[in-house]
């Protein structure tokens, strides 16, 4: 069989049986805890089966990288064969059926792959497969402990070395003490090859890791270190930090900002050009904000905004702020209240989400409609 690569990314973690594990974006799966924090498990995943297309197919080695702590154990099973079914009968069910059945215990399945003679390992992240030989090979992952637990960047080898077909045929003993020695140099190289291969991915936006978002936003004078924005805003203003590097202090680009982190546009007011200012809607500006120097700028946002969310939002402006202005920062509630002094047909509006109720004592039998 010639070498080949499996990748274990979304596609084949949505194929599989998982229990108790949710899909990562990166491609991996992580252990599901409740929102307080408590144990949810059991936790199996069971992969479809990887087909090398070959009866008595050799296989070479499984690699992922598991992270969890101290107090949780990690098993992994491995089978391989050359027969679907779980017997010889002609009644005899595929193997892959019982292993994805809703109504068999994760337990059950793990036993049953025991049985037909699958390897178990315990907390180990590189597996050598040379005693593997089958079409079909099967993975299956076991989590226990009542701490978190991830398995990424998966990958299965078919030879699992290079090394090996560079000697004479009298040293290509499979699975022998110099083939297992070799593989550890042969590891090392595969594994420094994919890093290579996967140099373009951090350098590419989108692809990543989170870690290194904030170091990129540096290298364009935009300081967003600290871990208090989210993953996608992080993105998205390291993306456009060059353009908004472009128009700094400008009114421009802190609309541009507002517009990221709180996904809706503001109304920004510069006080030395506020003469005959009218709002987005036409309307003219109040007479308590016309007040204020010259390096003034208030910003008007839609809708209320959490304390710390303010904070950062003020920390990204003052970035690209113009020299010497300074912020203020003030929010507009959409929704009215009728008091005292309104009518109900005219100058008043009922808030949304909101059911309107007339007191005990109001008996005029009025009913009101929302339209």
């Amino acid at each position: 069989m010639a070498d080949r690569r499996y990748r274990i990314n979304n596609y084949r973690w949505e194929t599989a049986y998982l229990e108790g594990f949710d899909i990562l974006e990166s491609g991996g799966i992580k252990t599901h805890f409740s929102e307080d924090g408590n144990y949810a498990g059991p936790y199996f995943a069971f992969l479809k089966p990887i087909d090398s297309g070959e009866d008595d197919s050799d296989w070479g080695r499984l690699a992922f990288r598991c992270e969890h702590k101290a107090d949780a154990t990690q098993y992994v099973y491995v089978f391989a064969t050359d027969e679907e079914k779980v017997g010889y009968d002609y009644d005899s069910p595929k193997i892959w059926d019982v292993l994805s059945d809703d109504s068999v215990s994760g337990f059950q399945k793990r036993d049953l792959l025991m049985q037909l003679g699958a390897k178990k390992l315990i907390d180990n992240d590189d597996i050598l497969l040379y005693d593997r030989k089958g079409r079909y090979l099967f993975i299956a992952f076991e989590a226990v402990g009542d701490s978190p637990m991830s398995f990424e960047d998966m990958c299965v080898y078919s030879e699992g070395d290079f090394f090996m077909q560079a000697f004479p045929e009298v040293y290509r003993e499979r699975n022998g003490f110099f083939h297992r020695w070799l593989s550890v140099y042969s590891s090392i190289f595969n594994d420094l090859s994919d890093e290579i291969d996967n140099l373009p991915k951090l350098l590419d936006i989108d692809t990543c890791p989170a870690e290194l978002l904030p170091t990129y936003a540096s290298w364009l004078g935009l300081d967003i270190g600290g871990g208090f924005l989210s993953e996608d805003i992080c993105r998205q203003l390291v993306k456009e930090a060059y353009q908004l590097s472009r128009i700094k202090g400008t009114a421009k680009a802190l609309s541009r900002i507002i517009e990221i982190v709180l996904g809706c546009e503001a109304e920004i007011i510069e006080h030395n050009t506020m003469r005959g200012y009218l709002l987005s809607d036409g309307a003219e500006l109040p007479a308590n904000l016309k007040e204020g120097g010259v390096y003034d700028v208030t910003i008007l946002v839609h809708g209320h905004i959490k304390e710390i969310i303010r904070h950062r939002l003020m920390f990204l402006l003052e970035q690209f702020k113009p020299v010497r202005a300074r912020l203020h920062l003030i929010e507009l509630d959409n929704n009215a209240v009728i008091d005292g002094n309104a009518y109900l047909d005219m100058n008043a509006t009922i808030p949304v989400g909101q059911t309107p109720t007339l007191d005990d004592e109001n008996n005029s039998g009025m009913v009101l409609t929302l339209l």
